[in-house]
């Protein structure tokens, strides 16, 4: 079983890695040539929740990394132009995550990079088999998060 668990973890990596990397070319092609792969999904994310207030640790949390980490990128993407940190009217110390309009902009551009690159990943491969993909890969996630807890 270790041997398989191995491969598994290197098969995912490959798969981020080569996923990132034609993401960055799809983007850049249709001329956002200064958004990362994160910074994709973070305008995505806010994007899809625009209709509510988003923080911080909303972010950390959907993306699964670390404040420090989050702290960075929206730092980088503020300075970008991308978003900006407004302050919560009943808590200065709070500051929601809100998309500018060239960070929606951009939105529309990163969702077909996304869309073309999961319609290419899953070409071929029948409806079942991405079923049980999925299911396999929840579990894993799974799997791997309670390891978070102990």
């Amino acid at each position: 079983m270790e041997e398989n668990g191995n491969r598994v973890g290197f098969c995912i990596h490959r798969l981020n890695v080569t996923m990132k990397r034609v993401l960055d070319a799809r983007v850049k092609s249709a001329g956002v040539d200064e958004v990362t792969l994160m910074h994709g999904w973070i305008i995505k994310y806010l994007y899809e929740n625009r209709d509510r207030d988003v923080y911080q640790k909303d972010i950390e949390r959907h993306c699964c990394v670390g404040r420090s980490t989050v702290t960075s990128i929206i730092q980088l993407m503020e300075k970008k132009g991308l978003i900006r940190r407004e302050t919560v009217e009943n808590d200065a110390r709070l500051k929601k995550v809100v998309l500018t309009d060239k960070g929606l902009r951009n939105n529309e551009a990163i969702e077909e990079a996304i869309a073309g690159v999961n319609r290419d990943m899953v070409e071929g491969i029948a409806a079942q088999e991405l079923a049980v993909f999925e299911r396999v890969m929840q579990k894993m996630l799974e799997n791997i998060q309670e390891r978070l807890k102990e």
